[in-house]
């Protein structure tokens, strides 16, 4: 039998996408054939006329939705949502919103080194929806990548974030994916089954069943 592929649009600053990975992750649990499956994670960046150095994240709330009140309304129903899918948000904490480029260059790192992502990806969410760090900071971003590379050290990681190595490849993923079509996320593809959005758990497993069916 085939490896399952799955492909997930994301961007590291996207609530859904930390609820949408949870989601995945305890979908593919599930199943029976989990350890036939392999999950690929895309750059695809929301904001991506932030600043690189990033801004004050009040003044991008109150740009995007028109007031800081009506961003803390949109928080509010973002951590309710997450609770119930056992992830803590705790926005007062968050001061900046990066501009996710250098972060999404440390997962692309990490894939063409053969490492797994999922592991870093998630640690990345929680360090900026939990633990309110800037990830669009490089040495906050050097020291999450060498704890999960045991060849890389902080000055190695610092010494990636601070070359181009990676950014023509990073681009170069987003436009492919907006020339598919995609302009939101989390998206999920695997094969043909398309799915966007944070989608429940059980979607996501009827969706990776009835994928699996169509290898045979």
């Amino acid at each position: 039998m085939s490896q399952l592929d799955i492909q997930v649009a994301y961007d590291v600053v996207c609530p859904w996408c930390w609820i949408g990975k949870r989601h995945l992750d305890e979908a593919i649990a599930q199943l029976e054939f989990k350890d036939e499956i392999s999950v690929s994670y895309l750059p695809f960046q929301l904001n991506p006329h932030v600043p690189r150095e990033g801004m004050a994240r009040a003044d991008y709330r109150r740009q995007k939705f028109g007031s800081v009140e009506r961003g803390a309304e949109l928080d509010a129903q973002v951590a309710q949502s997450g609770a119930q899918s056992g992830v803590t948000f705790r926005h007062s904490l968050m001061q900046r919103t990066p501009n996710s480029t250098d972060a999404q260059r440390v997962v692309w790192r990490q894939q063409s080194a053969g490492l797994p992502e999922r592991p870093l990806l998630e640690a990345l969410f929680v360090a900026y929806f939990h633990d309110g760090k800037d990830v669009g900071d490089k040495q906050v971003l050097a020291e999450i990548a060498s704890q999960h590379d045991d060849n890389l050290s902080v000055e190695q990681a610092l010494a990636f974030l601070q070359s181009p190595e990676g950014e023509q490849d990073v681009a170069g993923q987003q436009e492919a994916l907006r020339e598919a079509g995609i302009q939101s996320v989390p998206s999920t593809i695997v094969g043909k089954f398309y799915v966007p959005g944070a989608q429940p758990v059980e979607v996501l497993v009827q969706m990776l069943t009835e994928a699996r069916e169509q290898q045979v």
